[in-house]
């Protein structure tokens, strides 16, 4: 399984190697420019931290340590509904300010990578803030 799950890790980082190689090839280099730059930079956020959590997650199995138990689906939980709020007020905002987005698709997108982002950060803030 653990062998599986690298192979998948890999698989995924060509893939999206090769859609950004597509993309890049189709739209020129008009792509990193204003809004489309920020939505950009996002997804390579999200992608490391995925990849980064993914490795760690693969060293604390091979250490020893169990993949779930009470205090982390505890964490999860809890980071859970921490990112289901902020998410709420971020998508009230993105309504909001809408006439500031050139079409709906860039803003449905920006909002989808903003609330993954939301999700990561708080679940190192609790994470770090969980014994307080």
């Amino acid at each position: 399984m653990k062998k599986r799950r690298k192979t998948l890790l890999i698989t995924s980082v060509l893939m999206m190697a090769v859609l950004w190689a597509f993309i890049v090839l189709e739209k020129g280099t008009t792509l990193f420019k204003g809004l489309d730059l920020v939505i950009f930079v996002l997804i390579i956020i999200g992608g490391s931290i995925a990849f980064i959590s993914a490795l760690k997650r693969d060293k604390e199995e091979k250490e020893g340590q169990p993949a779930e138990d009470e205090l982390s689906s505890k964490i999860k939980y809890k980071a859970g509904y921490y990112a289901y709020m902020a998410s709420m007020y971020m998508w009230l905002f993105i309504f909001l300010m809408k006439d500031k987005f050139p079409d709906s698709e860039t803003m449905l997108g920006g909002g989808i990578l903003l609330s993954a982002l939301i999700s990561y950060i708080a679940k190192y803030i609790v994470k770090k803030n969980f014994d307080e």
